[in-house]
């Protein structure tokens, strides 16, 4: 296959200032197992140039709205009700930024022929698009506008968006040539090898127009050993990015992976690891090689794991080599609850500075439905952690869960006023993802009926959207009892988030403690702005402390053996009515954290 030539594409709206890992990654795995040279493209630079950072920023974070306005691009015929979905999602976001759609489209329209006609496409034996969140729409514009051009030009389509389930309605109603589900690595080689006349079969994860009929649903087939894996390549996105913002304070973050899969796969909610079949990881020692690369080729120091949830020990010691390197990285994750204690505190000084937590629930009840594996003072605790290390925590409630008790939100609204000093988390309704546990059992969760979500119809041509399953579905339960139910959570995290964000708002952290050696001053922020400060002497002071970390009420007991239990309950008690403390059955967790830790 020394003469064979592949394109790779990541079309809008992936998130700019990072190149597409999953480009980079495939680029780096097909030059190194054969003779193919791999060019990558990266339009979504050149949108992000034409729009301006903070309105490609804006459009890119809705789902909907991105996917409206290729819609209108795709299908001019859907042009109106494709800017009823943009108008009615922006009043959600109330961002303050203009949004003309027609112009939007119009530019987006233009662009994308600019593009399909700037490059010499005939030069390929393969042009293959990753699809992944935000980016259907977007690709499927572009793989018909290519395909008016060069109908001979075979086109791949692979990412997270084509799952097993959908790559015969793509085929069917899209004129792209191949899909591949799962890992891509190893269909495209072999997708490759046969177009080149080097194989005579087909890897079965990859789906082929010709002879549809006959394919059986693509599998995973053997895990691949992502240890063994080459460093992603990255440097046509780099060059793209000197060429389009030249002269520009231009500083990306790039995206690394340390594991495929998620270790913890349980959430009834989540539909992530869709493609994935099996945790797998690299070691630590492996992972710190590849960023200490990547930095100084690209002279970088912010990354991005692309993980669903770091691996626990490996991580640990990652961060403890990138220490020990001296080096001013910094990093963004995804973790679970029990990323915390020791392991923040080490993760911190080893450069992690935000991360995304699956917290979703304050309810230990609704926890336990989602499969959690974790309980709220533990959600509570991680979230005292990173405020104490100074780590930026990002966070979700789902609200709307189906099913979901008054008791629920009761317990939910309860909480709130205990995780009222740290960061804000942001309420994110339920939505049915194709594939996850809910999905796969809709009755257990008091689901009816699955059907295509609203919006699709809006954005597709009825003969089309019916016949994808899409990532995201529509259901019948009790929605709108749902809605009526978690408005009061709503709310209330609303102001919880704009009083954080309140200008001249109290300074300094809202619960924090300074201490005098036998004595504490704890200083705490009301929701209204009252501050008070509370005096913690002698054994009061210590017990306090001994609930930095999570501790039940016996091993209390045997610290404290002169002081009698009930009085410590009672201690501890009089202190969860101050929300200086929070107890959950006979567990308890001090919130104040240390000023100018």
């Amino acid at each position: 296959m020394t003469d064979f030539r592949l394109a790779l594409v990541s079309m809008p709206w992936a998130i700019f200032d990072r190149p597409s890992i999953q480009l980079g990654a495939l680029k780096s795995y097909v030059e190194r197992n054969s003779s193919i040279k791999v060019e990558t493209f990266h339009p979504y630079l050149n949108i992000a140039k034409i729009l301006g950072k903070d309105l490609y920023h804006l459009i890119s974070s809705n789902v909907w709205i991105c996917e409206a306005f290729y819609s209108g691009v795709l299908f001019p015929e859907l042009r109106l009700s494709a800017k009823k979905v943009v108008e009615k999602e922006l009043r959600k976001v109330k961002s303050g930024i203009p949004v003309d759609f027609d112009a939007i489209r119009a530019r987006l329209a233009s662009h994308l022929a600019e593009w399909a006609a700037a490059t010499d496409w005939q030069r390929f034996d393969l042009v293959g698009f990753s699809v992944c969140f935000n980016q259907l729409l977007a690709t499927l514009a572009a793989v018909s506008s290519l395909k008016k051009k060069h109908a001979d030009l075979p086109i791949v389509l692979g990412g997270s968006a084509c799952h097993a389930d959908s790559a015969p309605a793509f085929l069917r109603h899209f004129p792209a040539d191949f899909v591949i589900s799962g890992e891509g690595e190893e269909p495209l080689l072999s997708l490759c090898a046969t177009l080149a006349g080097r194989a005579a079969t087909l890897d079965d994860r990859v789906w082929c127009a010709a002879g549809l009929a006959g394919k059986q649903p693509a599998h995973q087939g053997k895990e691949l050993d992502i240890a063994t894996l080459p460093c992603p390549d990255y440097d046509d996105y780099f060059r793209e990015m000197r060429q389009l913002f030249a002269g520009e304070v231009f500083i990306p973050v790039i995206p690394v992976e340390f594991s495929r899969g998620c270790w913890w796969r349980k959430c009834s909610f989540c539909n992530l690891n869709l493609q994935w079949r099996g945790y797998r990881h690299k070691g630590a020692a492996k992972m710190a090689t590849e960023v200490f690369a990547l930095a100084d080729r690209h002279k970088v120091l912010d990354f991005a794991f692309t993980d669903n949830a770091l691996p626990p020990k490996d991580a640990v010691s990652f961060f403890e080599k990138v220490r020990g390197s001296g080096l001013d990285l910094r990093f963004f994750a995804e973790i679970r609850a029990d990323h915390r204690g020791r392991v923040m505190e080490i993760s911190r000084h080893g450069g992690l500075t935000s991360v995304q937590v699956g917290i979703e629930a304050f309810s230990n009840s609704l926890l336990e439905k989602m499969s959690k594996g974790v309980t709220v003072i533990e959600n509570l605790a991680v979230m005292k952690d990173a405020l104490a290390h100074g780590v930026e925590l990002a966070g979700n409630l789902i609200v709307e869960f189906p099913g979901s008790s008054k008791e629920e939100v009761d317990e939910t609204m309860a909480v709130l006023d205990f995780a009222f000093p740290f960061r804000p988390l942001t309420t994110a309704s339920f939505f049915l993802g194709h594939g996850s546990p809910v999905d796969c059992r809709p009755a257990d969760y008091g689901i009816r009926a699955k059907t295509t979500h609203p919006y699709i119809s809006k954005l597709f041509p009825s003969g089309i959207g019916a016949d994808l399953p899409l990532l995201v579905k529509g259901y019948k339960g009790d929605r709108a009892r749902q809605r009526k139910l978690w408005a009061p959570v709503v709310a209330k995290v609303k102001r919880w988030r704009d009083y954080h964000r309140k200008p001249g708002k109290t300074a300094g952290c809202l619960l924090s403690y300074r201490d005098g050696g036998d004595f504490l001053i704890i200083r705490q922020v009301l929701p209204d702005g009252k501050v008070l400060r509370h005096r913690l002497l002698g054994v009061s002071r210590q017990i306090y402390l001994s609930c930095a970390a999570i501790v039940d009420l016996p091993a209390l007991a045997l610290q404290f053996p002169s002081f009698p239990r009930d009085k410590i309950e009672k201690f501890l008690d009089d202190l969860v009515a101050k929300r200086l403390v929070f107890k959950e059955n006979n567990r308890f967790l001090s919130l104040a954290v240390r000023q100018g830790y």
